[in-house]
C-alpha cells in the first residue's frame, strides 16, 4: 500500500480506497501463483482467462459455487479476488473436505455429490442464486451434463457457467471420446445451434434436436426459453453465459448508418 499522492512502484490495476490509500488489485494469476495455505491446482492458461472473464464482476456482490474443491485453495483465491463478494460455496463429494475451515465467513463447504437431490438442497439453502458456477468436479461426462442442467438454471441473468478440464471428455475413462455422440462435449457443441435457433426454428423443434440427451418432454426449460446467451470453447474450458432475458431472437435489429452508398446502394433502399 502507498499513501495517496506518492508515485506507486508497481504496474497493474489499482484503486483509491476511501481511506486515501492506493490499493493494489492482484490478478487471479498473481493470487494463484503467490498463494500460501490451502493448495489450489489450476492449469496456467486458465488464470489470465479468468482475469478477463471475471474482471467485470470483481467489485460486485457476487455469489459463487465451485463444484469440486479438493484441498480448498481455490476458494481462498476467489474470496480474495472478489472482495465485495457475498458467498463462496464449495461442494465436494470427498468427506475429508468437511474438515476444511476458513477464517472468511463468506466461504462455506458442502460435502456431497453435487448431483444428488439432498446436496442440491443444502447448496440452495445457503444461496438460491449464483453469478458464477465453476464445475471442477469428477469430469465424468454424465456428471458434467447433470451438473449443468441442475445449476445453470440457478444463475442470475448475465451469469457465467464454466466447465473446467473438459479435455477429460475426450477420454474413454471419463465417459467421453472424440466420436462419442452421447458425451457432454457433444451436447455443448449442440448448444451452438441452440444459440442460433431463430434461424432454423421452422425446421425442427429443440426437443427433437436434443432428444439424444433428453426425453422429448424433459428438455430443460431454460434451454427451451432461450436463456443460453453464448457458449465459448477454449482448450479444456467451456464457458456458457446466461442471457439477461429469455428469448431466441438474439440477433436484434439491423442498424445501417451513414449517407454515402458508393459501392452498393441497395437500389436506393437501405436495409432495415
Amino acid at each position: 500500500m502507498l499513501a495517496a499522492g506518492r508515485t506507486p512502484a508497481f504496474s497493474g490495476p489499482t484503486y483509491l480506497h476511501t481511506t486515501g490509500i492506493i490499493m493494489v488489485l492482484k490478478s487471479i494469476d498473481t493470487l494463484h501463483r503467490t498463494k500460501t495455505g490451502k493448495i489450489s491446482d489450476k492449469w496456467a492458461s486458465y488464470l489470465p482467462y479468468y482475469d478477463e472473464l471475471f474482471g467485470p464482476l470483481r467489485h460486485k456482490a457476487i455469489s459463487m459455487l465451485e463444484i469440486g474443491v479438493q484441498n480448498g485453495g481455490s476458494l481462498e483465491t476467489w474470496s480474495k479476488f472478489f472482495g465485495a463478494g457475498e458467498r463462496f460455496i464449495g461442494c465436494d463429494i470427498d468427506p475429508k473436505c468437511g474438515t476444511l475451515h476458513y477464517d472468511d465467513p463468506r466461504v462455506r463447504v458442502v460435502v456431497g455429490d453435487a448431483n444428488a437431490a439432498t446436496t442440491f438442497q443444502k447448496i440452495t439453502s445457503i444461496s438460491p442464486k449464483f453469478d458464477i458456477v465453476i464445475d471442477d468436479g469428477s469430469h465424468v461426462s454424465i456428471d458434467v451434463l447433470r451438473s449443468f442442467v441442475s445449476y445453470f438454471q440457478l444463475l442470475n441473468p448475465g451469469g457465467v457457467y464454466v466447465a473446467e478440464d473438459t479435455h477429460c471428455l475426450y477420454l474413454d475413462q471419463y465417459g467421453g471420446g472424440l466420436l462419442n455422440e452421447f458425451s457432454a462435449y457433444a451436447f455443448f457443441k449442440r448448444l451452438i445451434d441452440i444459440v442460433n435457433f431463430q434461424f432454423w426454428r421452422s425446421d425442427v423443434s429443440i426437443n427433437n434436436y436434443l432428444r439424444t440427451f433428453f426425453d422429448l418432454r424433459s428438455t430443460p426449460s431454460f434451454i427451451l426459453e432461450g436463456w443460453v446467451e453464448s457458449i465459448e470453447f477454449k482448450n479444456s474450458i467451456i464457458t456458457i453465459t446466461k442471457s439477461l432475458k429469455p428469448g431466441h431472437d438474439k440477433l436484434g435489429e439491423r442498424i445501417t448508418t451513414g449517407s454515402v452508398a458508393q459501392v452498393d446502394n441497395w437500389d436506393g433502399k437501405l436495409p432495415s
